[in-house]
């Protein structure tokens, strides 16, 4: 049974913006203590458990200068974590019948591409996905992609200039290993990013286009996208670098090879896309994904050369209380960047570390690991999207049509939890509901 408390003035005084659903000083003060090791001016963090999020807490500076405090909504670059999102892309293309994973890429290319030193073995979309493709990071060809804040030169001409025989960037040794394709690990940026080409070349769409339409918009990820221009950039955090015991604050910056790290997003974003994953690929009555392709991604590749990679995610040890895990996810790192994310799909757990520092947070990642397994949460907070039905609630004639949780975010009904109610009429009400 249901009982309905119109709770008024009661809740007024409190704050509707981001609350932590189950706060721990403890793990406040390891935060903080990583923060100062690591030099880490702002940093925000985010646990999903369960199918909702129990965790979320921000702590420093997302722009000293300026005295703006790092909050729940706030925006970083994610570096590599990005990859991820390439990745969800190519499935869901290959879901669709467009591709398959074992497909030369040379296939969707509009110039001709393969290794110069073994031209009959393919290069792979599977092995672009796996960092076995033998193509190289060039990085002098690729520091002059950089531009601020977003970059000058596109996809298409970066991935030709890089790529093809003819290209401005085209090296055959600086751009590409000597090793056959598909027979030794290298992490690759600029595979990712030709990954990311390839999603543009056969959608005939601009990358980031296509995953707002396809990814951001289906889960609802409303501060998450590739482009500066496409933010507001009061809402993302300065990369900051640290020297002679000062930060120094960096410009907003990006890259033409943008698919492989220039992503921007907030923890409660990143929320909705752990939930996702951990939920075989759907987030309440949207799906982005089947959970075969979710399996698929997180079932190792290319054992016999790299036992920990997946498709894209890759495992990762976290340490706790009670010993080690591997977890699936990916870490990013870029300047005045450092990110971290994490799922466990046996617990039901994931968790985010956002920085805009240059350090390692994966000594907080293990924290929150371990905070999370022997987590049984009071409180939680249903994530944006995550539709699991409504009451039907009328009265006087007006209709429900909104729900807002704690933190004044759009939400569904949940019982046991305080809830504003939004009626056709214009008023509101604060509700708890009893089951």
């Amino acid at each position: 049974m249901k009982y309905y408390f119109s709770i008024g003035l009661l809740l007024s005084c409190l704050n509707l913006q981001a609350q932590n659903p189950n706060p721990s000083t403890s793990v406040d003060s390891y935060i903080q203590n990583e923060m100062d090791l690591e030099h880490f001016p702002g940093v925000s963090t985010v646990i999903v458990k369960n199918g909702e999020i129990v965790w979320v807490e921000s702590y420093g500076f997302a722009d000293i200068e300026n005295n703006i405090s790092v909050e729940d909504s706030t925006i970083f670059m994610l570096a590599s974590i990005s990859k991820l999102f390439v990745g969800t892309a190519t499935m869901q293309l290959k879901e669709d019948g467009l591709l398959e994973l074992d497909d030369a890429a040379s296939d969707y290319l509009p110039w001709l591409f393969y290794h110069p030193l073994h031209g009959t073995v393919p290069i792979t979309l599977r092995q672009i996905m796996t960092h076995t493709s033998s193509i190289q990071d060039n990085g002098a060809a690729m520091g002059t992609y950089y531009d601020y804040p977003d970059p000058s030169i596109s996809l298409a001409d970066c991935m030709e200039g890089y790529f093809s025989y003819n290209g401005a960037n085209y090296s055959t040794t600086d751009n590409f290993l000597s090793d056959v394709p598909g027979t030794v690990y290298d992490y690759s940026n600029m595979a990712t990013a030709l990954n990311g080409y390839v999603t543009e070349r056969i959608t005939s769409t601009p990358f980031d286009t296509y995953c707002k339409t396809n990814i951001f918009e289906p889960l609802c990820m409303e501060n998450t996208a590739w482009f500066m221009a496409d933010l507001d950039s009061n809402q993302v955090a300065r990369p900051y670098s640290f020297s002679g015991g000062n930060y120094v604050a960096n410009a907003h910056y990006g890259f033409a090879d943008y698919p492989d790290g220039q992503l921007r997003s907030s923890v409660l974003d990143l929320a909705n896309f752990m939930i996702t994953y951990l939920n075989g690929g759907s987030l309440g009555t949207n799906t982005i994904l089947s959970s075969s392709s979710v399996s698929e991604m997180w079932t190792p590749q290319v054992p016999s050369i790299e036992g920990s990679q997946g498709l894209n995610w890759y495992r990762e040890l976290l340490y706790h209380s009670g010993g080690t895990s591997l977890l699936w996810g990916h870490n990013g790192g870029e300047l005045g960047v450092s990110t971290d994310m994490y799922l466990d799909p046996a617990t039901n757990i994931g968790l985010c570390v956002l920085a805009n520092g240059g350090g390692s947070a994966i000594y907080i990642c293990d924290k929150l690991y371990d905070y999370a397994l022997s987590l049984n949460p009071t409180n939680s907070i249903v994530p944006e999207c995550g539709s699991i039905g409504i009451p039907e609630v009328s009265a006087g004639g007006k209709e429900l049509v909104k729900i807002l949780d704690v933190l004044g975010r759009e939400t569904t009904f949940k019982p046991n939890t305080t809830l504003m109610y939004l009626y056709s009429d214009g008023s509101s009400e604060k509700v708890y509901v009893i089951e």
